[in-house]
Parts: structure tokens; C-alpha cells; sequence
């Protein structure tokens, strides 16, 4: 530590230089570096859908849904694997440990996805994952008054390719109306008339659209590809297709394909309809690249749209532009560093009452900033809400250590005669080791953040990281930087005797009463740490605060069977409560049959008040909507919703029944509502069933019977066309209008292996029986997920009530439950946390015994901790704050800043016992001596984070941890002045009472052995 400080009095010139280059390279980083509104952390979830058209529930199930299971039960590291069963379509999440590598998981699931074996008719399967980077940067709405398939035409031919030429886009979605496809749809009756079979039908349209190589010639010593082709180029050719058959009387016959078919573009059965504010749209989300500059890219997007001749019968409409979140996130947290500063630059020349001593050390702020900064970029790292947060707090502490240095020079300079560089070199080396041993204190105790496990360990390792780089250049600065400056700019300073102030004789006078009551001072201590416990109780708990909603998803089921065209209208009248509301600024809606949904967005500058009176009118209003219409409001990409959760697991009879009598406990429940579950409604279906033994005789297995009712019900995409230079998929399959009763269905004829056709009632029979609309699973077993929306800041005083009263159920045998959602992530969370702070405490404690180099010392300076607790608590009671994430990260914080201020006071007094002074003596001139630093330190502490306390942003990083760490500072600080010594002078008894009756001891050995 000396030879830096003796480096830096002795080449200004090159610290100067090396100073300049910190703020240009911080200033370059600053600039270059990439903008997000958080950290890219793998979330730990990846997901399968598999879709399967035609397919009931049960057959997803059994032809998708198992064999993905069976798949992907093996992968390595899985948690939990979820399987849901829907009609059309299979669904598997899978839940990774927090531990496993998401770009490792999705080669690992497409490797076992290769080796699934799925049934003929399922689609490939789509792989997606969560996260960040999963989430779109960028969407927007072109609407007009046009069909809506017109609309999504014109984005798919126009807009879309406008983004293809923008480096670091992953995909660009275009969410409307399905592609328009070409629907052949065949008379059963004509069918049979003719003599024909769908397949007969297949296979010649099919022979009648090909591009085949047919070898290769050489001619006129040219060698050329020979090519056949005959595709079907548009409609009418398709209409005009020949298909031949044979005769009942055995005779070849040839009829048009339009003599026996309707032909015609359709949606199909996947219809769903979007508007934008009433008008029929076209919603188009951009997903950026992992890694890539998400600002960047919306910024070229914004500039191609801009620069796009739009048509003028259409309107583009912004949604959502990340850039502008991340720009706010980033601007709010700049102003609060700023402001940070200015308070901590106040604080400073309010102590020592000197520009230029005060310059010196508000200079420590920048250079720490933007040589972490560098430090930062080098690492890989972005400007994000958690590691400005990082810098927003390293703000108020990067400048203890030039507190600390400057203040001692500062000191010695006004009381000496003699000023060269061997004073300040002295100077410095006085608070050397105490600053070296605060700041790796303090290091340490931000370094366990880094480890905590989990989702929140992964957003706050960026967080602690960032303080830990800020706080090792701060050091560095103090050492070399401060004590150069100090060289060049007090040799004005004019000499005073050293004289204590009023603030140094009040607080020897109360040092000097506590030392002579040190039982009563200990007992005092004890009953205000005690009564700061009681508090506890009284403290609303949640994993982490609520913040202000500005969106929201409002999700509504219809009854099942519903038709698109019902559920429009009811969509319809939704949209109309939308337009009434007056904190609605526009909404985008969604209709899927039996799924409504609306994306909803509020005016910003609506109140948190007015917020709340909006939640409740929807929620109040979408419940008279009709009989078996069920309606959720959730708020989107907010932190502290509470996404409550319960997971029932039993046996098949007793499933239900078990998890009906917790959904009625779960409504008397104050604080939660939107409780859904995912018990699906029953609806009737059709049963096939199929005789194997008739089937084999024909040759036939039940699965091609079942491939070919398939082909015939829910029709097949068998080609490919090239119409008006646009590709389009072709569809065949049997009217189904006409198909009015189970023996309609039972008389339609299917094809042998040999070429014969016979009707499907000579091999299967249909039955119509009831079916569930979904199956759910998890790990192979049938669950029921009960989900629910906390409104309340206390979310452990909810979680208490309904553990209460589910404890007190009789369910029935083998139906158990679990909780999932906030409640399991507050408990991990505060566990985890709880656990990071031990570790910070004995990192601490372990730093300490080095630098000290003996055991009282690191003992007495502990004293402090219990006090974090009692200013820490006390200012979360007072301002009605909760006791979440934010709040437990500033109890870590103060843990490394309280020790700081003690590490401050005891280093002194083992310095003044070296020198021979006692034990009183020595603590009454270290406390008059070391007070005024302690405090500037604390009080630039408290400063640089009186904006954030006064902000009202939610969040992980929010004003609950600045509001602990605030009056914990104010309260352990004070404590401290008067806690540790006392605590140090008791320890110190103690020892030396151990060493005399040690002694004793040992010279009444000597006297033995001598007799």
C-alpha cells in the first residue's frame, strides 16, 4: 500500500495521464456499451407444442403427448416435466435446474425429439424458450377497414421483408388470421357415385404437380439436366384436373375434380381474429438475437418503417418499443447516480468546509464509475437496471475510502508545520489499513450475491459484481489519486492548532459516561435490538414490491364448443367496457373460439389509485358477461403481482374432488382473485372404435383406419402450388357439412392395402360418449393447477391464511397439494438471501482476523451487526414498506458499510494502544479523532441514496432497499459510536483477565516444581 502511494507522489505525471484515460475509456464505454432493461439470465424453462389436427384431448395424449414424455423424461438436469393434452395439439414445458446451460438444453431436447417417434398427421415439433431474450423488442399494428386476410397479406408481402437486411433480428411474428390455404372439399354422395376414394384422389393430384429430374443428355456436345415438370398454376387448372376411376360396370371414367369437389381459399379451422382499437389488424412482434443491441435494432426498425410508402387505406400503430422502456430505465437510474453524487458532494464539504479537499474526494466518484465502467465492458456486461443499480449504490460508498484518506491529510495538514510529501505519505498510511480492510470487507460481503442460487441469483449477480469492481478501484483511487492531489493543492492551507469542535466534545463526553456504564450501556443495546424484533410481525412480506401496472392481459374463456362468431360478440362487448374506461389508452384483441384475449395498455400518468379502481371495474364488469364466460386480469412484465399458486396432486377419481374443496377454501381468502384452475369442462365426442380383428382381414391395422377417418374428417395437406407467385398449401378433404349423422360418417368408404374399398362401419363403429377439453400432467401423473392473483403487499400473511385453512381440510386419501408461484420463490428467496448474509458475516469476520491479526478486534466490531436490524426495520414500519428481496439486499448491504464505520474507529484505537496510551484513553482519542470521518462517510451514504428512497419505482432495485439501508445507517452508526468501544473494552477486561489468571496460574506451577 505504501509503495503505490510513494509511486503516485512521485510521478504525477504519469497518474495524470492514466486519470485521463479512465474518463475517456469510461465515457467510450459508457457510450458502446449495450442497453437492456435487464440482465440476460436464462430462465430455466424450455418448451415443446407438437401440433396434431383432428386429434381429441385423449389422442394428443396418447399419440403426442406420451411419447414426448417418455422422450424427455430422461434429459439431464430436469426438474419437472409438463404435459397438456388439448384438441389439435400436444404441449410439454420443461422446468431445467437453475444450474443447466439453456443453449446445452435446447440441443439436448431436439436431440431426443429426433429419436421420438410421432404418429403420421402431427406437425414438427417447435421448440421456444423463456427469458429476456424471449421477449419481443418491438411490435406494432398495421389495421384497416379491409378482410382482415387482406391486411396480413400485405404485411407478409410488404412489411415484413423490409427487417430482413437488420443484423441481430432472431424472428419476425405476424399474429392474425391463419394463411389463407386452398380447401378441396369432396362430396361424400358424389364420391361413392363415382366409385372414388380420398386416396385415389390424393395420389393423382399429386402426379399432376411435379418438378422431377428425369436424367441427363448430351446433344450437340452439350451436356443438360433433362427436367419434368407439370405444376398446377392456378385455380381454374386445378379446378380442370381429370381424375379417373372405374365404373361400377368396370369401365374407365374421367370426371373433373370440380364435379366433385368444392375448391375455394379458407382460413380452416384455425380462424382467429385481431383488431387494433375496434378496427381489424394485423399485430406484428420482432424478437432480437441473444446478445444483440436491442436499442440498435429498434432504432433501424423505426427508421425502414418511417421511410415505408405505407398504403394510405391502412394505419401503423406503435405497441410496444423496448428501446423506450430501456431508455427510462436507464435515464431514471442515471438521474439517481447524479443526484447521489450532489448529496454526497453537500455531505463532504459540510464536514470538512474546504472546495478543494472536497473536489479531491468527489473526484474518487467518476474515476471509480468509469473505470468499472471499462472493467464492465471488458467483462461483457450491459447497462441494465441492475448493474446501474450496481453504480447507483457504489455511488454513496466508492467515496468512504477518499473520505477517510483526505480527511486524515486534511487534518494533519492544518495541524502541521512541516508539509511535504513524507506528511501525506504518513497521513495516508495512518488509515491505510483500515480502509484496505473496510473496503475487502465490503467486498466481501457483495461477492456472496454473486452465489446466491436460483433466478434472483442470476439477475443480482450482475448487481453485486458491478459494487465490487467500484469499490476495488475506489481503494485504488484513495491510494494513489487522492493523495497526489492532496500534494497539489494544500501547500495553501493555513496552519491551526488542533482544537476539538462541539461535535468532538459532546461525543468524548458520552464515549467517557459509557465506558464508566458499560452493563447499562449493554442492556440499553439489548432492549432496543429486541424491541426492533417485535417489529418483524408487524411488517408486511413479499418476494418482492408492487409496482404500478401500465399493461395488461385480460384473458377469457368461453364455454366449450364455442364458435368463433359467438365469441366475437362477446369479445365485442369487452370492448366496449375497454372504451369507457378512462385510463385506457388502446387495447388489441385476440379471438380464438373459445379463448378471447386482450392485450390492454394504460395512460402512464395514471395513478397507482387510478390503476386500482380500473383492475377492479373490469373485473367487476367481465363477470356479467354470461353463463360458463370466466374472465383473468393480470398485469404484464411487472414485478410483485403475486402469482399465487397450488399444485394438486391424487388419483383419478379423487382429483377433482380434492381440488374443488381447496379452490372453495382458496375464494374466502381476502387479498386473491382471478382463481382459475386448469379442470377442463367435459363435451361430447366421438368415439372410434375399431375392430382389429375385421381390420386385419382386410389387411389393415387400426392405426391406418385411424390415419384415414382422419384424412376424411379433419382433411389433409397433401401439396404445395405456385398461384400469382405465391406458394400455397392445398388441403383435400370430405365435406363434413354434409355428414349430419354417426351412419353418414360410418358409410364413408376407406382403402385397403390392395386397392378395395370398404366402408368404415366394416371395420369400426362410432359411439358418442363425453370428453375432456384438456388433460393435464406432471412427472406422468395427472394434476390440477389452482392459480390466483395477490392483491395485497402482505403476500406471507395471505400464503398464512390459506395454509391455515387447507391444513384443516379432510381431503380425500392420496390427494395431496404444494405450493408453487410467489409463495415457493419468497421462500427460496429469503432462505437463499438469509443464508448469503451468513456467508457475507463470516467473509467479513475472516478478513478481519487478517487484517488484524487477533480476535477482540474483528469480536468487538460484530457488536454492530445486531443494530442493522433495529434502523432497518423501524424505517420500513414507519413508511409502510415491505419486507422483500430489495429490503434483505440492503440488510447485506449494511453489513459491509456498518463494519466499515467500526473497522474505521478500532483500527485507531490499536494504533493509540502501540503508541502506549490505555485502554480508556486510547478509545476516548479514537472516537474523537475518527468521528467526523464515520460520519461523512455514513451521512455520503445515506445521501447518494436519498433519491432512490424517494423514487417510486418498484422493482428489484427499489426504494425499500434504500429506505433499510437508510435508517439502518442513521441508527447502527449512531450505535456504533458507542456500542463497539464499549463492546471493545469488555472483550479487552476480559482478555486480560484470562491473561493475568494465566499467569497466575503458571508462576504458581513454577513455585510447585521449585518445591
Amino acid at each position: 500500500m505504501n509503495s503505490w502511494v510513494k509511486f503516485s507522489l512521485k510521478n504525477a505525471g504519469v497518474i495524470i495521464i492514466g486519470m485521463i484515460m479512465v474518463i475517456v475509456g469510461g465515457i467510450y464505454s459508457a457510450s458502446s456499451m449495450k442497453m437492456e432493461e435487464m440482465p440476460n439470465v436464462d430462465i430455466p424453462y424450455m418448451y415443446v407444442e407438437v401440433a396434431y389436427p383432428g386429434a381429441t384431448p385423449e389422442q394428443s395424449l396418447e399419440d403426442v403427448g406420451k411419447p414426448l414424455e417418455q422422450g424427455l423424461s430422461s434429459l439431464d438436469q430436469l426438474n419437472n416435466l409438463y404435459i397438456e393434452a388439448h384438441n389439435n395439439y400436444a404441449f410439454a414445458i420443461m422446468e431445467f435446474d437453475m444450474k443447466k446451460s439453456m443453449e446445452e438444453a435446447e440441443k439436448d431436447v431436439n436431440s431426443k425429439l429426433a429419436a421420438i417417434d410421432l404418429p403420421e398427421g402431427a406437425e414438427k415439433p417447435e421448440v421456444f424458450k423463456d427469458g429476456p431474450s424471449a421477449a419481443p423488442i418491438y411490435s406494432f399494428a398495421v389495421s384497416g377497414d379491409e378482410q382482415q386476410s387482406n391486411l396480413q397479406q400485405y404485411v407478409n408481402e410488404e412489411i415484413k421483408p423490409l427487417f430482413s437486411s437488420i443484423e441481430g433480428i432472431a424472428s419476425v411474428d405476424v399474429r392474425g388470421s391463419s394463411e389463407k390455404k386452398l380447401f378441396i372439399k369432396l362430396d361424400p354422395e358424389k364420391l361413392q357415385e363415382k366409385n372414388l376414394t380420398m386416396d385415389t384422389i390424393k395420389q393423382t393430384l399429386m402426379a399432376n404437380n411435379i418438378s422431377i429430374p428425369a436424367g441427363e443428355i448430351t446433344l450437340n456436345e452439350k451436356t443438360m439436366n433433362i427436367e419434368a415438370s407439370h405444376q398446377i398454376q392456378s385455380v381454374e387448372q386445378l379446378k380442370d384436373t381429370n381424375i379417373s376411376a372405374m365404373s361400377s360396370q368396370g369401365k374407365l371414367q374421367t370426371v373433373k375434380l370440380s364435379e366433385i369437389a368444392d375448391i375455394s381459399y379458407e382460413v380452416g379451422n384455425e380462424k382467429v381474429l385481431t383488431r387494433y382499437n375496434d378496427k381489424p389488424a394485423v399485430l406484428v412482434e420482432v424478437k432480437a438475437q441473444p446478445g444483440s443491441n436491442a436499442v440498435n435494432i429498434v432504432k433501424e426498425i423505426k427508421s425502414e418503417l418511417d421511410n415505408f410508402p405505407l398504403n394510405s387505406d391502412y394505419e401503423l400503430s406503435n405497441l410496444y418499443d423496448s428501446s423506450v422502456q430501456v431508455k427510462k430505465s436507464v435515464d431514471s437510474m442515471l438521474r439517481e447516480v447524479l443526484l447521489g453524487t450532489l448529496f454526497a458532494v453537500i455531505v463532504t464539504f459540510a464536514f470538512l468546509r474546504n472546495i478543494r479537499s472536497t473536489l479531491v474526494a468527489v473526484l474518487s466518484i467518476p474515476l471509480s464509475i468509469f473505470a468499472s465502467l471499462m472493467t464492465m465492458q471488458w467483462l461483457g456486461y450491459s447497462l441494465n437496471m441492475m448493474t446501474l443499480a450496481g453504480i447507483a449504490v457504489a455511488v454513496g460508498r466508492v467515496i468512504d475510502d477518499s473520505i477517510v484518506v483526505i480527511e486524515n491529510v486534511y487534518r494533519r495538514t492544518l495541524t502541521s508545520k512541516i508539509r511535504n510529501s513524507n506528511l501525506i505519505l504518513e497521513a495516508t498510511k495512518e488509515v491505510g489499513n483500515a480502509i484496505t480492510s473496510s473496503t475487502l470487507t465490503t467486498m466481501a460481503v457483495f461477492l456472496p450475491l454473486s452465489f446466491v442460487p436460483g433466478i434472483v441469483g442470476k439477475f443480482f449477480a450482475p448487481f453485486g459484481i458491478t459494487v465490487v469492481i467500484a469499490l476495488a478501484f475506489s481503494l485504488i483511487v484513495a491510494v494513489t489519486v487522492v493523495p497526489l492531489l492532496a500534494k497539489l493543492f494544500f501547500p495553501g492551507i493555513k496552519h491551526h492548532e488542533a482544537k476539538e469542535n462541539f461535535l468532538q466534545r459532546s461525543y468524548r463526553t458520552l464515549l467517557s459516561w459509557s465506558l464508566n456504564h458499560k452493563i447499562v450501556i449493554m442492556l440499553l443495546a439489548l432492549l432496543v435490538f429486541g424491541g426492533s424484533l417485535a417489529l418483524i410481525p408487524a411488517i408486511p412480506k413479499n418476494f418482492l414490491p408492487s409496482e404500478k401496472a401500465v399493461s395488461y392481459q385480460l384473458s377469457t374463456s368461453m364455454p366449450v364448443g364455442t364458435s368463433v362468431e359467438k365469441a366475437n360478440n362477446t369479445a365485442k362487448k369487452i370492448e366496449s367496457i375497454l372504451k369507457d374506461e378512462n385510463e385506457v389508452k388502446d387495447y388489441r384483441t385476440i379471438v380464438t373460439g373459445e379463448n378471447v384475449s386482450f392485450q390492454i395498455t394504460l395512460d402512464e400518468e395514471a395513478t397507482k389509485e387510478a390503476v386500482k379502481d380500473f383492475e377492479k371495474s373490469i373485473e367487476d364488469q367481465t363477470t356479467e358477461l354470461g353463463k360458463g364466460i370466466e374472465s383473468a386480469l393480470t398485469p404484464i412484465g411487472v414485478t410483485g403481482t403475486g402469482g399465487f399458486m397450488v399444485v394438486v396432486n391424487g388419483g383419478k377419481g379423487e382429483l377433482e374432488k380434492g381440488a374443488n374443496q381447496i379452490v372453495k377454501e382458496v375464494e374466502k381468502v381476502d387479498g386473491l382473485t382471478n382463481i382459475q384452475t386448469n379442470l377442463t369442462a367435459v363435451k361430447p365426442q366421438l368415439s372410434l372404435d375399431i375392430d382389429d380383428q375385421k381390420a386385419a382381414e382386410k389387411g389393415l391395422t387400426p392405426a391406418m383406419v385411424a390415419a384415414q377417418v382422419r384424412e376424411l374428417i379433419a382433411g389433409n395437406s397433401i401439396m404445395e402450388v405456385a398461384i400469382d407467385d405465391r406458394t400455397t398449401e392445398v388441403n383435400l378433404g370430405l365435406k363434413v357439412d354434409d355428414l349430419d349423422s354417426i351412419s353418414e360418417i360410418e358409410k364413408q368408404e376407406i382403402a385397403t392395402p390392395t386397392g378395395e374399398k370398404i366402408k368404415l362401419s366394416d371395420v369400426a363403429t362410432l359411439t358418442e360418449e363425453p370428453g375432456p377439453t384438456a388433460i393435464n400432467r406432471l412427472n406422468q401423473k395427472e394434476y390440477v393447477q389452482i392459480t390466483a392473483r395477490m392483491t395485497s403487499d402482505n403476500q406471507s400473511g395471505i400464503q398464512a391464511d390459506v395454509e391455515k385453512r387447507l391444513s384443516k381440510l379432510d381431503l380425500p386419501e392420496g390427494v395431496t397439494y404444494s405450493f408453487e408461484g410467489s409463495a415457493k420463490a419468497m421462500n427460496e428467496g429469503f432462505r437463499n438471501m438469509l443464508i448469503a448474509m451468513a456467508v457475507a458475516v463470516a467473509l467479513v469476520f475472516i478478513v478481519m482476523m487478517i487484517a488484524f491479526g487477533e480476535l477482540i478486534a474483528p469480536l468487538a466490531i460484530l457488536f454492530s451487526l445486531p443494530f442493522i436490524f433495529t434502523g432497518g426495520l423501524l424505517g420500513l414500519y414507519i413508511t409502510n414498506g415491505t419486507l422483500g428481496m430489495p429490503a434483505l439486499v440492503g440488510f447485506l448491504m449494511l453489513i459491509g458499510i456498518v463494519v466499515t464505520n467500526a473497522i474505521v474507529l478500532v483500527d485507531r484505537i490499536l494504533q493509540n494502544q502501540k503508541e502506549g496510551m490505555r485502554i480508556s484513553e486510547a478509545i476516548i482519542e479514537a472516537g474523537s479523532t475518527r468521528i467526523r470521518p464515520i460520519l461523512m462517510t455514513a451521512l455520503a451514504t445515506i445521501g447518494a441514496l436519498t433519491p432512490l428512497a424517494l423514487s417510486s419505482d418498484g422493482g428489484i432495485i427499489s426504494k425499500a432497499l434504500a429506505i433499510v439501508v437508510i435508517s439502518g445507517l442513521l441508527t447502527s452508526t449512531l450505535l456504533t459510536l458507542v456500542i463497539v468501544p464499549v463492546a471493545y473494552k469488555i472483550l479487552y477486561a476480559m482478555r486480560e483477565f484470562s491473561r493475568r489468571k494465566g499467569k497466575k496460574r503458571e508462576e504458581k506451577l513454577q513455585i510447585e516444581k521449585s518445591a
